[in-house]
């Protein structure tokens, strides 16, 4: 069926990974992607959020920096947005008064209508093995955390995403 579903909506092809979650305390299925930007003939994002909220049970949708146009389009929805700080952002933001711009422009103007539940700080740092991203991504993390406790938003979390090779690499 999910075959079916992806040849016939074109639009699933903007969407890289789908993955689901199983939450324990609610025992609800929960489905979601990430959306990429990076591709040609790609459906304006007003279609891709109008496809997934009217087509999916799609959720949660993480896109890969904070794109106002794609913020826009799912405000007022149901569905959980995680922006993602790029990578060679990280060293900017590790430092309060850029975390505090980041958020002022990339989350305030679209918060609480666009429900933004979280950052995703670089994208497997570590694997790069790049010593300046690794050095400054948890004092991204903090900095992003504190601009955001202070503009008042408490319930975004902040995280970076990480290949399961990192565990590998640690437990053996």
């Amino acid at each position: 069926m999910a075959k079916n579903l992806l040849l016939r909506h074109p639009i699933i092809f903007t969407i890289y990974t789908l993955f689901v979650t199983h939450q324990s305390t609610a025992a609800k299925l929960t489905i979601g992607i990430n959306y990429g930007t990076v591709a040609d003939n790609l459906p304006p994002p007003s279609r891709v959020a109008n496809f997934i909220q009217s087509q999916t049970a799609i959720d949660k949708v993480k896109i890969f920096y904070a794109n106002p146009d794609i913020l826009r389009v799912f405000a007022d929805s149901n569905v959980s947005i995680t922006v993602a700080v790029a990578n060679a952002d990280i060293p900017a933001v590790a430092r309060l008064p850029a975390a505090q711009s980041w958020v002022a422009n990339n989350i305030l103007p679209f918060f609480p209508q666009t429900r933004i539940r979280r950052i995703a700080v670089g994208n497997e740092v570590i694997a790069t093995s790049d010593k300046t991203l690794i050095a400054h991504l948890l004092p991204a993390m903090k900095c992003l955390h504190s601009a955001l406790n202070g503009a008042g938003i408490t319930n975004i979390e902040v995280s970076s995403p990480h290949s399961m090779g990192t565990v590998s690499n640690v437990l053996g």
